[in-house]
């Protein structure tokens, strides 16, 4: 099999994945340079600015989702996940469900050990518990999408009933924002961190996504499943 065939299969296969894919992936890099040479500073600056004046009606809510992006929900989630789906006899689906989300937390950590970034303000963040890891790019942000957004496309590639799929990518889609808002507004991440955790991690779900149901996006297609 010549190059040019083998990219044109690559294509045909993934047409939605891999621009997907490559796309947050260059959006990452970009960002990420950025925050290296505090090109970002006065963004991320001006933002908390107006955070820090809005603070208050909100915080009983920004403290529900913080919480809900933290490591035993999400590890929590991931289990009963694990347990129904195995108990459906699923494993294409557990099997996902465990590259996306063990992956996002790899790349995290990852990311976090290159970037070295120190967390926003030499004071406490607002009502929480200074956390001890670097700062760039978020992990509760990378962790949300990596298991709640899986699980978003778990349901969709089970096809339920139109009533169950768009309340299912609603509710995913809003846990995945609220816990990422959730980081800015407590003072724990710059805008910038939360901004390169939704790139990284969706750039590694839309890879996984489209490499284990390629024909799940739009005109996406191929003449095998892969196993």
């Amino acid at each position: 099999m010549n190059l040019a065939r083998f990219l044109a299969q690559v294509w045909q296969r993934h047409r939605w994945s891999v621009p997907l894919s490559l796309g947050a992936a260059i959006f990452f890099v970009r960002l990420a340079s950025e925050v290296n040479e505090h090109e970002l500073d006065a963004f991320d600056s001006s933002v908390q600015q107006w955070v820090d004046g809005v603070r208050g009606p909100g915080d009983a809510l920004m403290i529900f989702m913080t919480d809900a992006g933290s490591v035993l929900p999400m590890l929590c989630l991931t289990l009963i996940a694990l347990i129904l789906l195995l108990a459906a006899r699923r494993r294409r689906e557990v099997r996902f469900l465990l590259v996306s989300a063990l992956g996002c937390l790899a790349l995290n950590v990852l990311l976090k050990s290159l970037f070295h970034r120190a967390r926003p303000g030499a004071e406490l963040p607002y009502l929480l518990a200074r956390p001890t890891s670097w700062s760039f790019p978020s992990g509760h942000t990378m962790g949300a999408v990596g298991v709640v957004g899986s699980l978003v496309v778990i349901v969709r590639v089970l096809r339920p009933a139109r009533v169950v799929w768009v309340p299912s990518a609603v509710l995913g889609s809003a846990w995945i924002v609220g816990v990422a808002l959730s980081r800015v507004y407590l003072g724990a991440h710059y805008p910038s961190d939360v901004l390169g955790g939704l790139f990284a991690a969706f750039a590694w779900l839309s890879a996984v996504t489209g490499w284990a149901y390629p024909r799940l996006l739009p005109h996406e297609r191929t003449t095998a499943e892969p196993h």
